[in-house]
């Protein structure tokens, strides 16, 4: 019965493991698809659902947002521009600082989002 309902369940437990690795996987679909520069002008947001989006722009409100931090002030970010404008070809290192940015996002939502906190201990409600 327990697997049913875990099936079935309108909202599944994620934590932060999980949103490290939505953000990973949006970060390097983004370098791929529209490249480092939107990567680096882009915010990411944390929405009332406690799912991780991504938006293109400098975001200021938002309705349904309760944490956003914009890529360009996280100094992973930095590192990671650099990484692609010398090395455009090596995606093992391009991977290794896509999974620093991809911590260092959660890092930063974690300090602005009691929500995001609270999943550090064990799990919180909501979807990716």
């Amino acid at each position: 019965m327990g697997l049913l309902k875990s099936l079935f369940a309108r909202w599944r437990q994620i934590n932060q493991a999980q949103v490290i690795r939505r953000a990973a996987t949006v970060i390097d679909r983004v370098i791929w698809d529209v490249g480092i520069n939107t990567l680096m002008a882009g915010t990411f947001v944390l929405d009332k659902s406690h799912r991780l989006r991504f938006c293109g722009m400098s975001i200021e409100h938002w309705p349904d947002v309760i944490a956003s931090v914009p890529v360009s002030d996280i100094d992973e970010a930095i590192l990671l521009r650099a990484i692609v404008a010398t090395t455009p070809h090596d995606l093992t290192m391009r991977e290794a600082h896509s999974a620093r940015l991809a911590h260092a996002v959660v890092r930063e939502l974690t300090s602005r989002s009691p929500a995001l906190r609270a999943a550090d201990a064990g799990a919180m409600s909501g979807q990716l």
